[in-house]
């Protein structure tokens, strides 16, 4: 009895650990952009679509932002457009810690979008 108490305690407990992520890898969602193929992200105070369109060899992103009046006929989105080369990556972080890396795959074929938190690293001692 007390073995069979002891192993269900063990494994519940080996389950919670599962489910507990260990780090901020953990959390990271990653979404991958096809030209013309819009990505919705929530940053907390503001909600983000965007879309690509391949330019040259290189992606063009564009972005709205809202911030959280959007439902308000007063509602003033903010259109941002960055071009990003293939290999390279564009950063855009919010005032929320969150962190957002677009960026160009292939020949502008498809765009990487990784949401992330942001972690502060201290100098090495």
């Amino acid at each position: 009895m007390k073995t069979r108490f002891i192993a269900t305690a063990l494994t519940a407990a080996l389950a919670l650990a599962a489910a507990t992520p260990v780090s901020a890898a953990d959390s990271w969602s990653e979404t991958t952009m096809k030209p013309l193929m819009a990505a919705s992200l929530h940053t907390g105070s503001a909600h983000v679509v965007s879309y690509f369109q391949p330019v040259n060899g290189a992606c063009r992103l564009t972005m709205m932002i809202a911030g959280p009046e959007v439902e308000s006929q007063d509602a003033r989105p903010t259109r941002v457009q960055i071009t990003v080369d293939p290999g390279r990556a564009a950063y855009i972080d919010d005032a929320d810690g969150k962190s957002s890396r677009f960026t160009c795959l292939y020949s502008a074929e498809a765009m990487n979008v990784v949401r992330t938190e942001r972690v502060a690293l201290a100098p090495a001692r």
